[in-house]
């Protein structure tokens, strides 16, 4: 298999050592008419390239051009990170009709006083009844919204799980990969621990100096029967 190699730096490398192509022929252990060649189209076998590579103290990554086939080639190889979707388009959409729906009913339900009740008995267990009327019936369609919206969640969430999509699949593709692995997530919890150490050093001893300058000049400035309260009191502890 031929490899496409740098012309130029072939080139280079040659008549840095002041060598012309028949002195490298004989240091390399290759033809002239190998080395020029290679010196005009840039082309060699594996055999010829480790030739160079040894002679010019180079890898054979350093000779090499990588072409757009085999670059292409390679990211292709690499497998793909799942792009991350709480639901798919079809969850959105039977979530989006279901909330709609839903939260017409539930609020004409409540603005008419038709049942459900139990929403206004959760306000009223949650909030003040001494609140206005407009305010509570404000607080009450509220409410109403939050539990339309989790019902047309779940819904979404559960239809992504029979089709294999969304966060659920996202999920599951994760697990498999085994980046969710118990060694991963007690390096990553290190990791953040020593994140969170390393940001809170700094803030925790500015505060304790100024806790302790403050609390030394708050002493001073006692008088004794406050300072023998103090003494009394720290000596509960």
């Amino acid at each position: 298999m031929k490899m496409l190699l740098d012309k130029q730096k072939l080139i280079t490398e040659r008549q840095q050592r002041a060598w012309s192509q028949t002195q490298l022929a004989d240091v390399s252990g290759l033809s002239l008419r190998t080395i020029q060649r290679i010196e005009k189209n840039g082309k060699a076998s594996l055999e010829s390239v480790k030739a160079l590579a040894s002679v010019y103290s180079l890898n054979i990554s350093d000779l090499r051009i990588v072409s757009s086939q085999e670059l292409n080639q390679a990211i292709n190889a690499q497998p793909m990170m799942e792009k991350f979707s709480f639901l798919s388009h079809s969850a959105k959409v039977l979530t989006t009709t279901v909330f709609i729906l839903t939260t017409l009913v539930i609020l004409f339900m409540l603005w008419t006083n038709i049942p459900p009740a139990w929403i206004n008995e959760l306000r009223d267990a949650v909030f003040s009844d001494q609140l206005s009327t407009s305010t509570l019936k404000v607080i009450s369609s509220c409410l109403a919204i939050i539990f339309t919206l989790t019902i047309a969640i779940s819904i979404g969430l559960l239809f992504d799980v029979i089709r294999d999509d969304g966060a659920y699949h996202y999920i599951k593709s994760i697990i498999k990969s085994g980046e969710l692995s118990l060694s991963n997530f007690i390096a990553n919890t290190q990791n953040l621990i020593v994140r969170c150490g390393n940001f809170l050093a700094k803030p925790l001893m500015i505060s304790s100096i100024i806790i302790l300058i403050s609390a030394t000049g708050v002493y001073l400035t006692m008088e004794d029967y406050q300072k023998n309260n103090l003494a009394r009191f720290l000596n509960k502890f």
